[in-house]
């Protein structure tokens, strides 16, 4: 059965990054998004990905965007980063979802509904931070490595289920002492992602206190922002919604202005389906 030593085995079949990812990379922390277009154009997996999640109707755009240098000069600096950081949780996905039921196209929709609502959960905060944006992109990565070691297991997985009143992430933690939230920064790091953003996950498994700093006020909302996806019907339909166990607790206040703001992003995306 799934051990630590397992886990870490498959952790570490996670590649480094390649050539033309890192010049992209390296060129995004430059700020220069002529040149990472222009790599982009080399790679049509990473071109492709960004063609297809920046058409999602929850984006907003009412035309297909196609071209490397148009999506990005259309996206911006900060947002071409963090789809990048997207992209990189993608590479995770494996060919076929067994434990949970997704495929290709509906996790690339549930990495742009994180991606969208929690950009609109800062604006309305007044939070102009990279690191904080970025966070939300590994959420969606670590659904793909647990469903990556859990299918090995399938069958045990189950049965334990079905035996057990338990959560994926508790059955995670049981069985090989990593929480779901060790994942994310197992990957953050495993990617280099900056240090802040490990600053920022730690605060994830702390339960929130009445007064909280601004980061940990916006970890609260981060957890917010998972409770509220995985009770979409996609993710019931898919099985994760039974995989957090998130022991936060929220004020009335923090609870009224999520979903104020979710509201105020459904209103916005069917005005712009009525106008289009």
């Amino acid at each position: 059965m799934l051990s630590k030593e397992e886990l870490d085995k498959y952790i570490a079949t996670i590649p480094p990054l390649p050539a033309v990812l890192r010049g992209f990379k390296m060129a995004l922390i430059s700020g220069d998004l002529t040149k990472a277009a222009d790599l982009a154009s080399t790679d049509r997996a990473l071109l492709g990905y960004f063609k297809d999640i920046v058409n999602k109707p929850i984006f907003g755009f009412t035309s297909d965007i196609k071209d490397a240098r148009q999506i990005f000069g259309v996206l911006g600096l900060l947002k071409v980063r963090q789809l990048f950081q997207s992209y990189l949780a993608s590479l995770l996905s494996p060919n076929q979802w067994q434990v949970f039921k997704l495929n290709a196209v509906s996790f690339q929709e549930l990495q742009a509904s994180f991606i969208v609502r929690w950009e609109a959960i800062l604006k309305a905060k007044n939070m102009n931070n990279e690191q904080m944006l970025a966070v939300v992109t590994l959420i969606p990565a670590a659904i793909a490595v647990c469903e990556n070691v859990f299918k090995a297991h399938k069958d045990t997985v189950e049965l334990i289920k079905a035996q057990k009143n338990i959560s994926y992430e508790k059955l995670l933690q049981k069985l090989s002492g990593y929480s779901f939230f060790d994942l994310v920064r197992i990957i953050a790091k495993k990617w280099e992602f900056p240090s802040g953003i490990l600053d920022l996950l730690s605060l994830m498994e702390k339960p929130q206190k009445t007064k909280a700093n601004p980061q940990e006020e916006m970890m609260g909302y981060l957890a917010l922002l998972i409770n509220y996806e995985i009770s979409r019907p996609i993710a019931i339909k898919s099985g994760i919604n039974d995989l957090f166990e998130l022991d936060f607790s929220y004020s009335e206040e923090m609870v009224e202005f999520f979903y104020k703001t979710m509201d105020k992003i459904e209103s916005e995306r069917i005005e712009s389906e009525t106008s289009s």
